[in-house]
């Protein structure tokens, strides 16, 4: 006998717009009216009680209300997320738990980017178009900590573009491995085909043919070189118009509306952790107590090991991500790592990710109903980490979920130094390169005497030439000037 507050997700939606000129209203709210399609029940719709949305980069102050008119819900509760790759579970575990404790009884969650769209309008010289917003507008709740992610010397270093601190953290797996550049190269390009394949059977995923280990490793005019040792394919698809969406009810208001048991899929368990929130203090590039603890965590929450789960979706922003995860997870790197195809393959549009590999699972757990699936999220580098068991039939003993930052916030952490060190060591580092792939210069994390993280940069073409292709963490820094890191 199922209890009448269990939470299930009973409707799930995905759109890609191929076609230039999307507006994110107008997504998510045809993702919404998929997911409600979807469920199969039409009386789900005037029982929304709650639109909740993730944060997008578009204009809106209160985008849930704008989909809730669209969608016949007029009078819904909104939310908006702040920045996250985490948002989508972390949003999901919200919604499942104030569903078990009588909160709620219908939710939406919903999520859309229309960077194409946005793109291609910025090459033609105009304005994207959106949706009139009344000025006043504002959510009825806002999810998240907003607290900025980088220090003001991360971010005068671009230790707060993505792409750099992953590459960043791959190097320093590479490091660790001992392996050459070469044969880096082509483990992570290996890693990274296995996305491709898993894309190519997904009939949501924003590219569908095959890339192969070789073509995702090989520069060339179309997978130029971003920040060593990453091409374009390695990271992640933001020129997508793509959105998702869930509906979330309570098993009374399921039973209610009339869906079909078959519908039905159940959030286990979840949890959630943020690292030490800066990465000049975090202890290694190559390593995530939070996903560890949190990982731990929602399994044990859920009664089972990650063994136990047939369907993984690892966040997949960079190989670095993907390879630190599987790592804490103590995941066979022989196991397949995504459900959907990945951030380049299935597409990563910013914060929405997760709503992609969340309405996969939700489509696989219907087909094998006595299966687990273990989603995770990422927000900012390697900072915030959500995860959320799902099966296809109802948890023991109802859903659960818990946050463990008091254990990650014990952890070691390293400190802010207030001085130049006399004497540093190269922890990690990675090289940019400008839009034609000429090395532009490097960042490199240097660690002093007494352990703690200085930043520094060098455009040396020798230095450049010397990073990337030699192991050079644990050496002494100097650039090609001899001079040293500035304190950060």
């Amino acid at each position: 006998m199922i209890d009448d507050r269990t939470p299930v997700i009973v409707g799930a939606g995905q759109h890609n717009e191929r076609e230039r000129g999307s507006e994110p209203i107008d997504l998510m709210a045809r993702c919404v009216e998929a997911a409600l399609a979807d469920a199969g029940a039409p009386a789900l719709r005037e029982a929304i009680a709650a639109v909740r949305v993730v944060w997008g980069v578009w204009p809106y102050a209160d985008p849930g209300r704008l989909v809730a008119a669209r969608v016949g819900a007029p009078d819904a509760r909104t939310t908006l997320t702040v920045m996250g790759g985490n948002q989508v579970y972390d949003l999901v575990n919200d919604t499942a738990a104030r569903i078990q404790h009588g909160e709620l009884d219908v939710a939406v969650i919903c999520a859309a980017e229309t960077l194409r769209t946005r793109r291609h309008d910025r090459a033609k010289g105009r304005s994207t178009e959106y949706v009139p917003e009344p000025e006043a507008a504002s959510p009825d709740e806002t999810f998240g900590d907003e607290k900025p992610m980088a220090t003001p010397a991360e971010r005068a270093l671009g230790i707060d573009t993505a792409v750099n601190f992953y590459a960043m953290a791959e190097t320093a797996i590479r490091h660790r491995n001992g392996e050459t550049v070469d044969e880096h190269r082509r483990r992570i390009a290996t890693l990274w085909a296995e996305g491709s394949r898993v894309a190519a059977d997904n009939p949501d995923a924003w590219i569908r043919g095959v890339v192969t280990a070789d073509e995702i490793a090989a520069e060339s005019d179309s997978n130029r070189p971003i920040a060593s040792p990453y091409p374009k394919l390695m990271t992640a698809n933001l020129n997508v118009d793509q959105g998702g969406a869930v509906v979330m009810c309570s098993a009374s208001a399921a039973a209610r509306a009339g869906v079909s048991p078959d519908r039905w899929v159940f959030p286990w368990s979840g949890a959630n952790a943020a690292d030490h929130w800066y990465p000049t203090n975090r202890w290694a590039f190559d390593e995530s107590p939070a996903m560890r603890l949190a990982g731990r965590r929602a399994l044990a929450l859920a009664g089972i090991g990650v063994d136990d789960c047939a369907l993984i979706d690892l966040y997949s922003c960079f190989p670095a991500a993907v390879q630190v995860a599987q790592s804490e997870f103590a995941i066979a790197p022989s196991r397949p790592w995504t459900i959907s195809g990945g951030l380049t393959f299935a597409a990563g549009p910013l914060n929405c990710y997760c709503i992609l590999p969340l309405v996969r699972a939700v489509r696989l757990l219907r087909d094998a109903p006595g299966e687990r699936a273990l989603l995770t999220g990422n927000g900012g580098y390697f900072t915030k980490h959500s995860m959320l068991v799902l099966a296809g039939e109802p948890p023991a003993n109802g859903f659960a979920m818990e946050s463990v930052q008091r254990e990650v916030d014990a952890l070691p952490s390293r400190p802010t130094p207030a001085d130049p060190p006399t004497h540093a060591t190269i922890e990690t580092y990675t090289v940019t390169h400008d839009r034609e792939g000429t090395p532009q210069r490097a960042i490199l994390a240097c660690l002093d005497r007494d352990g703690a993280r200085h930043w520094a940069e060098t455009r040396e073409v020798d230095e450049l030439e010397r990073l990337l292709t030699e192991d050079c963490c644990g050496t002494p820094y100097a650039d090609g000037r001899g001079s040293r890191p500035a304190a950060r």
